[in-house]
């Protein structure tokens, strides 16, 4: 019985993936039909086709493996053959389309955020108990259950997050805002640097708690929850290129779906929530300026843009057909890190 189990959470987490690459690849499909490119196939999955259907120029079709997807269109990585050839396109059309593809995920996340806060909310950081009467915060008029927002205008993400502001201030006072009885109000709060700790401390204790939206509260809200997935992201490169991450801290296709498949076995908000999650970072790793990728494609429009011409279909091809081999040894590097972590317990 957990063996099928097993099974079934991992057909579940080639589903999510699968949509989420689906998304991705709608987004092509979508911006490209407006412009008026031809498109060849547009493919769910990935591997043979089991099902397949033709309507007018294009090939709709069902792969067997829930993989995947692609969007392919006529006369890509080629010379212009004739005008309704991808190359043969405006370099702005070409850009938009390729640019639709992350935006296509980044758009899917802010939906899925917005139900996602609507339904459950978020856990946000408050005031656990009544500070000190003595405490800086005390005197100010903090209280307990304030939902701390922001320190000095500079918005609180998580329960750490509002520590690490507190202790990065260099005045002796700092403006907190605070939501209580469902009102902002900001609250000046001074003399808070203590010198026996050597460090500023207000007085409170801080713990989460789970703050709820109305639906149109949510889609303010769900551009502030995507965007600190994107801010992690952002510092997250920023460590892989200082050299700061290890292999161990990548996860490839087996330690990707072994962990959505752990997910699926929870509950359906933390499922909502990984979405969102996989949805940004399918964005953000497509537009990283590397061949094969998204990213790599604009920039050669770009430089076409530049250049006032295109650099020469093969080149291109050649360079985004080695971007590809090295995507595909990095995978299977991470796929042998994957399996070796879930046969020694790292997951």
């Amino acid at each position: 019985m957990e063996v099928f189990s097993n099974i079934l959470s991992i057909l579940a987490a080639l589903v999510v993936l699968s949509i989420l690459v689906m998304v991705h690849e709608l987004g092509h499909f979508g911006v490209g039909r407006l412009l008026g490119f031809s498109i060849q196939e547009f493919a769910i999955g990935m591997g043979p086709k089991i099902f397949s259907r033709k309507k007018g120029e294009t090939l709709f079709s069902i792969r067997a493996l829930p993989i995947g997807g692609m969007c392919q269109f006529y006369g890509e990585d080629k010379a212009a053959e004739d005008t309704k050839s991808f190359t043969a396109q405006k370099p702005w059309k070409r850009f938009l389309v390729i640019l639709a593809g992350p935006l296509m995920n980044m758009l899917f996340a802010l939906l899925f955020a917005i139900v996602t806060l609507s339904a459950y909310g978020n856990l946000v950081p408050a005031v656990a108990e009544a500070p000190e009467e003595t405490s800086p915060a005390a005197i100010a008029g903090v209280k307990a259950g304030d939902i701390l927002w922001a320190i000095n205008g500079d918005r609180i993400e998580y329960v750490s997050d509002a520590s690490e502001k507190i202790r990065l201030v260099e005045e002796n006072q700092l403006v907190v805002t605070v939501e209580r009885d469902g009102v902002k109000q900001d609250i000046l709060v001074q003399n808070i640097y203590n010198e026996e700790a050597g460090r500023n401390l207000i007085g409170v204790s801080i713990t989460s708690v789970r703050k709820h939206f109305g639906f149109f509260e949510a889609i303010g809200e769900s551009f502030f929850y995507v965007g600190s997935m994107v801010r992690e992201m952002f510092g997250f490169f920023g460590g892989l290129f200082k050299g700061q991450v290890s292999s161990g801290d990548v996860m490839g296709p087996v330690g990707t779906i072994s962990f959505i498949s752990a997910v699926v076995r929870t509950n359906f908000e933390v499922i909502l929530r990984l979405s969102i999650l996989l949805s940004v970072n399918l964005a953000m790793i497509n537009l990283l300026p590397l061949p094969a990728l998204d990213g790599g494609r604009l920039v050669f429009i770009t430089i076409e843009g530049i250049r006032g011409k295109p650099i020469k279909p093969e080149r291109e091809g050649m360079v985004h057909f080695i971007g590809l081999m090295l995507l595909f040894a990095l995978i299977i590097f991470l796929t042998f890190s994957d399996i070796r972590a879930l046969i020694t317990g790292g997951y």
